[in-house]
């Protein structure tokens, strides 16, 4: 549910004070001091003025210069290290919420983190915290509220001697009419008239800029793929080799051509809405001008008086002015922060279970499809179709079929990174979804045919943490045949992979597979599950790993996918889709006994393996 403006202020005020107690009250205290330094200039300095004009002796002059000098130093020094204060607290608190970004975004459940509005909010939220939207620009913007109406106040205190009517007035319509204490009737008809004005305009640009953002987000996105995909060198040689630069490049351009185009048409709106503000204010200046500068032809104020209300009357309208702006501001800066909280509020629809799944010593599990089907959101088809299967810890399961057929969803099911739209499924007779999740979780290792390594040392990525066992890690890679190319590594398992990293170290499709490979080991959970772990391995590498195949999983669970056949003949059932449901299952002889899809498919590949 969208975040509405006001709840949105209220939630950012309390999320900084959480995040960096007093923050808020160091900027406000930094603007009373800023404000009140911009006013006491403007005191002293008429005082000065009008003691020159009145010729009094240059010691009094002098000590009041002193007196502003002193004055002026003091608050500035004090101003320049609290800014030195605010701006570290800028500063950390920016990371600390890029981590609660981080943080959601880890923790969101898979199938809503991959949905194209999901996405769409993440940019929305980067995008609003980066542009108009970031926490120390609200902030700052709040304080700058806080800082107007406190030079209202100034401005008004400084200015009500100038409405206070002077006996023995000169004689004449214009003195008499300047002399009455309700002349300040026509500064105020000019200040309301630059305020509505100033007002409405901020609030139309405002719209106008929320537009294009809102606009443009989908687009932001693509061209934030482009620019990255150019800094990446990993794709450097593909885009070298099938000359891809004209076909990125003009991608880029397109999108340039076309963002351009819409900044050039924002700034042609905005520019027209400034016309009449430009207006108004010269309208306003001439007025303020002649009404205090008559005011002191007729010596109704001094010289110096008349600079002093000049000045504050300057303020008055600036602030007055900037306290509307500064909340049209809040209000926009809280429109583009709502979508932070839109996307930080999203709620995980996955059951949080509580019971923890039964630590035995044999392992003696049973995983159970009980009639499922699935369905992706938003889409009609049915990827998986009243699937029943058992499958029993310490059994050796491959799983084949064409593309699409629905097997590594099969797997995501299982693994509860989906829930099934319709069905169950059961682990020793209870639905998975009562389980506590992460403990569930524990009972896999997983690797999927489109894993990801990170680039850190080898050992942080096998044990998946910064703490691990030396002995084991070598022995995972080892049984994962990564053995002999890590006795050529310059820091053994402690080695970066990868370039982001210093002395990061490149490694070819096959090795990063075999550290997967070796990464899923390590795990030790009863459950291994490899979605064509060989698909990156030469023939030598891919026979060694099926002869260790059974080495490695020991007296674990397996289920195997693959579209190599020859993976099957090491397994104890082989599950056959198509179009969602097992349309065959049993072992290698039985299945091509049948002479169904399963020997169709092993038949298609036969001349490899004779």
């Amino acid at each position: 549910m969208k975040n509405n403006k006001t709840s949105t202020i209220n939630k950012v005020l309390k999320l900084t004070h959480r995040l960096q107690p007093g923050h808020i009250s160091l900027i406000i205290i930094s603007r009373i001091i800023s404000v009140t330094s911009t006013f006491i200039p403007i005191v002293l300095s008429s005082i000065i003025l009008d003691q020159l004009i009145s010729q009094v002796p240059f010691e009094k002059i002098f000590k009041t210069g002193i007196i502003l000098v002193l004055s002026s130093g003091f608050l500035g020094m004090v101003y320049w290290g609290l800014q030195h204060i605010i701006s570290v607290n800028n500063s950390v608190m920016a990371e600390k919420i890029d981590q609660m970004l981080c943080g959601k975004t880890f923790n969101l459940d898979y199938d809503i983190l991959e949905k194209q509005e999901t996405l769409d909010m993440i940019k929305k939220a980067e995008e609003g915290i980066m542009s108009r939207g970031d926490f120390s620009g609200f902030c700052s913007t709040f304080a700058g509220f806080i800082e107007n109406i406190i030079s209202i106040v100034y401005s008004i205190v400084l200015l009500i001697p100038l409405f206070i009517p002077k006996a023995g007035a000169a004689v004449g319509f214009l003195p008499s009419l300047l002399n009455k204490w309700y002349s300040f009737v026509i500064l105020v008809i000019m200040l309301a008239l630059s305020v509505t004005i100033s007002a409405l305009t901020k609030k139309k640009e405002g719209e106008i800029q929320q537009d294009m953002f809102v606009k443009n987000v989908r687009i932001n996105r693509e061209y934030g793929y482009l620019y990255n995909l150019l800094f990446d060198y990993s794709n450097a040689k593909y885009i070298r080799l099938y000359k891809s630069q004209k076909l990125i490049e003009s991608r880029c351009k397109s999108i340039v051509n076309f963002l351009e185009s819409e900044f050039q048409k924002m700034f042609v709106q905005i520019n027209k809405c400034q016309l009449p503000v430009f207006l108004v204010n010269c309208l306003l200046q001439i007025t303020s001008y002649l009404y205090v500068g008559l005011k002191a032809i007729f010596g109704f104020i001094t010289v110096g008086s008349a600079l002093k209300y000049i000045s504050a009357y300057s303020n008055l309208v600036s602030s007055v002015s900037n306290i509307f702006y500064s909340w049209i501001e809040i209000n926009i800066k809280a429109e583009y922060l709502s979508y932070f909280y839109d996307f930080m509020e999203i709620e995980n629809k996955q059951y949080e279970g509580t019971i923890p799944t039964e630590k035995r010593d044999d392992n003696e599990f049973e995983i159970e499809f009980r009639d499922v089907s699935f369905k992706y959101p938003n889409t009609d088809n049915f990827v998986i179709r009243h699937l029943n299967q058992k499958i029993k810890i310490g059994t050796k399961t491959a799983v084949v079929g064409k593309n699409g057929a629905g097997k590594t969803t099969f797997i995501k099911l299982l693994c509860r990174l989906y829930e099934p739209t319709e069905g169950q499924i059961l682990l020793n007779g209870v639905d998975i979804r009562y389980y506590d999740y992460k403990d569930y979780a524990q009972l896999f290792s997983v690797v999927f045919q489109d894993f990801n390594l990170f680039s850190f040392s080898i050992a942080e990525n096998v044990a998946s943490g910064k703490d691990f066992d030396e002995a084991r890690v070598k022995d995972c890679l080892e049984r994962a045949g990564f053995g002999e190319r890590l006795a050529k590594m310059p820091k053994g398992i402690n080695t970066n992979i990868y370039q982001q990293n210093d002395e990061g170290v490149e490694i070819s499709g096959g090795e990063a597979q075999k550290i997967a490979i070796a990464r899923a080991l390590y795990k030790d959970a009863p459950l291994v599950i490899l979605d064509e772990p060989t698909s990156a391995l030469d023939p030598i590498s891919e026979y060694e790993i099926y002869q260790h195949f059974d080495s490695m999983v020991q007296d674990k669970t397996s289920i195997y996918i693959s579209h190599r056949m020859s993976s099957c003949r090491f397994c104890d059932k082989i599950l056959v889709f198509d179009d969602g449901q097992i349309v065959e299952e049993g072992n290698h002889e039985e299945l091509m006994s049948h002479g169904a899809l399963y020997a169709e498919l092993w038949n298609a590949q036969a001349q490899y393996y004779a």
